[in-house]
């Protein structure tokens, strides 16, 4: 077997063994954090600080964090009795002078005892697997189960989208809170019916139902369970930047009023977003959208827009149409 079959062989039974342990951990609170200790520790990787730095940064990583520690150990474990796996007997033959030569930070080899314990695991993160086997974990996790794939798939877009590594971290948080892909719901097209349903629908299923009309023209779209501090219920990653979702599902007699749209507002401004949509099953004051249209970047969808949303099909709406002008531009075309 050529050497680089055998690192790669070695690389991918690496990345098997993270992706085990973190499946195998009963609670979905546990995985959670798992994986955003490996996206963490993907960033320590790619940054630009020295090696010792980076080394140093892992560990403190696997030390603070009570998940990542049991991964830490359970790997360790496996790498320790490599003897004992299904490797072939090539690559288990290369293992010493391939993987547990693994120079540790200050030119040392790492040796078997050192990569055999949970402390040798930053020298695995580091050095062997780097910031590309990382994310191959990722996207091994985005792609399984256990509950991990949502969660596993923002990681890796975030970790990979410079637009949405711009935002804030608070916003970063609340884009990994419980995501669940959305999707659209089977609706009645008669329009009462269609009104009906829009307003007895479970709010959650409401919000997926409207971010899914964006998912639905091929972006990386989803919802978040928790509530957050921006009023965000749904996130849409749209070729020119990052658009934020808020969903109304008001009755009609409660308007959106203008604090709403002003607070969102901040929030799209702030954090960098193409463009912002309340989507409402009510109508919004003439203040709030008096408000709404001081800025390019935010769009306003009532009830009846909403249902020309399911009435133009999927392909059509929403159509969040130019991007606003850059400053000295001069006018921009109007947004939906």
């Amino acid at each position: 077997m050529k050497v680089s079959a055998v690192s790669t062989r070695l690389r991918t039974w690496l990345a098997a063994l993270f992706v085990k342990a973190i499946n195998g951990m009963s609670r979905q609170e546990d995985r959670a954090d798992a994986v955003r200790w490996l996206a963490l520790s993907q960033d320590i990787v790619a940054s630009d600080t020295s090696a010792r730095e980076k080394f140093v940064a892992l560990n403190s990583q696997i030390n603070a964090r009570k998940t990542a520690s049991v991964i830490a150990h359970s790997v360790a474990e496996a790498v320790r009795n490599y003897k004992n796996s299904d490797l072939p007997l090539p690559v288990k033959i290369a293992v010493p002078v391939t993987l547990l030569a693994v120079p540790f930070v200050g030119g040392q080899g790492a040796g078997v005892a050192a990569l055999g314990t949970a402390a040798g695991v930053p020298a695995l993160l580091l050095v062997f697997l780097g910031a590309a086997g990382i994310s191959s974990i990722l996207e091994a996790l985005a792609q399984g189960g256990a509950g991990m794939g949502d969660l596993a798939r923002v990681l890796e877009l975030i970790a990979h989208d410079e637009i949405l590594r711009r935002t804030s971290t608070a916003m970063q948080k609340a884009m990994q809170d419980e995501p669940k892909g959305a999707f659209r719901r089977d609706m009645p097209m008669a329009e009462i019916e269609l009104r009906d349903a829009l307003l007895t629908m479970d709010p959650f299923a409401f919000e997926s139902h409207v971010v899914g009309f964006f998912a639905a023209q091929g972006m990386e779209a989803w919802v978040t369970r928790k509530s957050n501090d921006f009023g965000v219920d749904g996130f849409a990653r749209h070729p020119d930047g990052l658009i934020v979702v808020q969903c109304k599902r008001n009755g009609p007699g409660n308007p959106v009023g203008r604090p709403v749209v002003q607070q969102f507002k901040g929030v799209v401004e702030e954090n960098g977003a193409w463009r912002g949509y309340i989507v409402t099953t009510s109508s919004f004051t003439e203040e709030a959208r008096t408000s709404a249209a001081l800025s390019e970047r935010i769009v306003l969808v009532d009830m009846d827009e909403l249902i020309r949303w399911h009435l133009d099909g999927a392909e059509k709406a929403p159509h969040p149409g130019p991007p606003p002008a850059e400053p000295g531009e001069g006018e921009c075309g109007g947004t939906v």
